[in-house]
């Protein structure tokens, strides 16, 4: 019988690869069987190489290049929170502008009107003709000579009686050129209510603060006018008032005046002496 041929075992080293850090390359980490061991050739003794070539390899220096990424979950968590909150901050951002951009809206058509012309046309009508107007440049000489007071001397027309005709013909032209004046005032009373219906469709409509202080600036312009033209009239109703008090007083003056001149031109008149005897009343044959 043929007896079977002992196996010799293989004593070629075993090899596990290892990384140079420097070169990039690959180099062979040998792990050589001892000898003379009592595992040489058998399975333990491999399987104690292979262990301690894989150790060898846990325990070399490899580059990072090399290396497992490591998920940190925590560490993702928390970078989704902060981008989050960046999308909120910039949202935020957004909104204020866009609210900005709201406040600064202004007001399409506001209702404001020009006056002056009116004005004007008030002025005019106060010294139309004869009349003593305020808007006179030389109301005050004019008034002087108009009504002089408890002067007898002429200073319209030469004598008392044509210079009270006058004062009373320019009092009443000055109260016709103030009726002439409110009528004018009260053509404008049509404006201002249009305006005012204007303004109040306005309100419903304000969707910025813009809007709204414009609005109210609106409303302020709108009562400074008719204030302005209320003073106006004002001026003129108390200008007629003065005139025709002015006219009163003057006549008053005027009259105690010639009253005084009557009695010292009396007075200046020697006295006759007449033959008041029986005789020379005729009772006396």
């Amino acid at each position: 019988m043929c007896t079977p041929r002992p196996r010799i075992p293989d004593r070629t080293p075993w090899v596990a690869p290892r990384r140079d850090q420097s070169a990039g390359r690959g180099h062979p980490i040998v792990v050589r069987e001892p000898t003379g061991s009592p595992l040489a050739g058998t399975l333990a003794g491999r399987a104690v190489l292979v262990v301690g070539a894989a150790v060898a390899m846990v325990l070399s220096p490899a580059p990072a290049a090399a290396q497992w990424a490591v998920f940190d979950a925590s560490n993702l968590a928390r970078h989704v929170m902060n981008y989050r909150q960046l999308i909120q901050q910039v949202a935020m951002q957004r909104d204020q502008l866009r609210y900005q951009l709201e406040n600064m809206r202004k007001l399409g058509s506001p209702n404001f009107r020009t006056i002056s012309t009116t004005m004007a046309t008030i002025d005019d009508l106060t010294r139309t003709g004869i009349a003593l107007s305020y808007s006179l440049a030389s109301i005050a000489a004019e008034f002087d000579r108009t009504f002089p007071g408890a002067s007898l001397t002429p200073t319209l027309t030469g004598t008392m009686a044509g210079d009270i005709r006058r004062q009373n013909e320019r009092a009443l032209a000055t109260i016709r050129a103030t009726l002439a004046a409110a009528n004018a005032t009260a053509a404008q009373f049509a404006t201002s209510n249009s305006n005012l219906d204007a303004i109040k469709r306005q309100v419903g409509t304000i969707t910025s603060a813009q809007q709204a202080a414009e609005l109210n600036s609106t409303i302020e312009i709108h009562a400074a006018q008719e204030l302005t033209l209320l003073r106006q009239q004002l001026a003129a109703a108390a200008n007629a008032q003065n005139v025709y008090m002015a006219a009163q007083v003057n006549r008053d003056l005027q009259a105690v005046a010639a009253q005084a001149e009557f009695r010292r031109a009396a007075a200046a008149q020697p006295i006759r002496s007449r033959d008041m005897s029986v005789r020379a009343l005729g009772f006396v044959p």
